[in-house]
C-alpha cells in the first residue's frame, strides 16, 4: 500500500501540481477507505462459493460468513491505518484521525456486510458474476475521488460523485483519517447508500435463503 501510494502520489500529484506532502496523505488516505468498502466486490461475491461443501454439509447461519469475510476486511483496515499513520509521520502528515471516524466505520462496516450479502448471494446464482464484479471494483475505483479531487469535476460530471455510492463510504473514513470531517451531504449520501443495502439485503435475503445451497 505504500509503495502503490508513493508512485501514485508522485504521479498524480504532477499532474494536478501538488507536493508530496498535499498528495501522499489523501491518495494513502483514499485508497484505505476505499480498500475497505469495495470488499463488497472483491471479496464478497466468493463469500459462500468458497465455503460452498460447508454450507452443504453444515446448518451455519449464512451470515455467520458474512460476519467473516466483513472482520476480516476491517482487521486489515486498522492494520494498514497504523501503515498509514507511520508514513504522515515522514511527510508531515496528521498524526491522528478525527473522532467522527468512531461514527463512520459503524457504518461502513453496516455497507460492506449488507451489500457484501447481496452481492454473495447474486455471484451464487450467476456464476459469472464472479469474475465480472472485481473489474466493476477496478472501474469505480478510477470513478470514485481516490486519485483525484471532486472538485475537478464540473457540469454533468458532478454525478459521478453525487450520486456514487462509493464516494460517502470512501469520503467520510479519508476525512477522519486526514483529522477533519466531512461534509453533511458526504454523511447523507453514506447513510442513504448503507441503508438502501439494508433493505435490498433483507428483502433478498429473506427471499432466497433457502435457495443459496442449491446455487452452489
Amino acid at each position: 500500500m505504500v509503495a502503490t501510494s508513493l508512485s501514485l502520489s508522485i504521479i498524480f500529484g504532477g499532474i494536478f501540481g501538488l507536493s508530496l506532502q498535499e498528495a501522499l496523505p489523501y491518495i494513502m488516505s483514499g485508497m484505505l477507505a476505499f480498500t475497505m468498502a469495495a470488499y463488497v466486490l472483491y471479496e464478497a461475491p466468493e463469500m459462500f462459493m468458497a465455503n460452498a461443501s460447508i454450507i452443504r454439509n453444515h446448518a451455519y447461519p449464512f451470515t455467520y460468513y458474512a460476519f467473516e469475510t466483513t472482520c476480516k476486511a476491517v482487521i486489515l483496515f486498522f492494520h494498514n491505518m497504523i501503515v498509514f499513520y507511520i508514513s504522515m509521520a515522514f511527510v508531515g502528515g496528521p498524526l491522528l484521525p478525527h473522532w467522527s471516524l468512531i461514527f463512520a466505520v459503524p457504518i461502513v462496516i453496516i455497507f460492506m456486510f449488507s451489500w457484501g450479502m447481496v452481492m454473495a448471494m447474486i455471484a451464487a446464482r450467476f456464476r459469472d458474476m464472479r469474475f465480472l464484479l472485481p473489474y466493476v471494483g477496478q472501474l469505480l475505483s478510477v470513478l470514485t475521488p481516490i486519485f483525484w479531487h471532486p472538485t475537478n469535476l464540473k457540469g454533468w460530471k458532478t454525478a459521478l460523485v453525487d450520486f456514487n455510492p462509493f464516494y460517502g463510504t470512501v469520503e467520510i473514513t479519508r476525512q477522519a483519517l486526514m483529522g477533519s470531517v466531512a461534509p453533511s451531504k458526504v454523511w447523507v449520501l453514506a447513510i442513504v447508500s448503507t441503508a438502501l443495502g439494508v433493505i435490498v439485503w433483507a428483502f433478498a435475503f429473506t427471499i432466497n435463503r433457502r435457495r443459496i445451497p442449491f446455487w452452489i
